[in-house]
């Protein structure tokens, strides 16, 4: 059960997140996925880590914050028989900017 942090550690010109996995995680079942915000990285918060449309759910429960940060975490399930793609939305907001704005990256689950 290692836990597989996801580093945001800034923003692109065009509002994608520069991940310290570029994007594409990859865990195993009961992994703990925690999506870390790095001082400076000029996100101000996670306002919402939900899956895309016809993608499978691969969490135990949905990915939440934790304690009072702005860091979140959810766990994969036990259950996953075969590798599955997970396509998911990190919806953020960025320091100093009104406004939501939204990055597409995946996690991949094998089994």
């Amino acid at each position: 059960m290692p836990n597989r942090p996801i580093r945001i550690t800034g923003i692109n010109p065009d509002n994608t997140l520069i991940l310290s996995d570029n994007g594409h995680t990859i865990a195993l079942f009961n992994d703990t996925i925690t999506w870390l915000i790095h001082p400076g990285s000029g996100v101000d918060a996670i306002t919402a880590i939900d899956k895309k449309e016809g993608s499978p759910n691969v969490f135990s429960s949905a990915p939440a914050p934790v304690g009072g940060s702005n860091n979140w975490r959810g766990t994969i399930v036990s259950s996953i028989l075969v590798t599955t793609r997970y396509e998911y939305f990190i919806k953020y907001r960025k320091t100093g900017v009104a406004g939501e704005f939204i990055h597409d990256p995946i996690i991949q689950v094998n089994s």
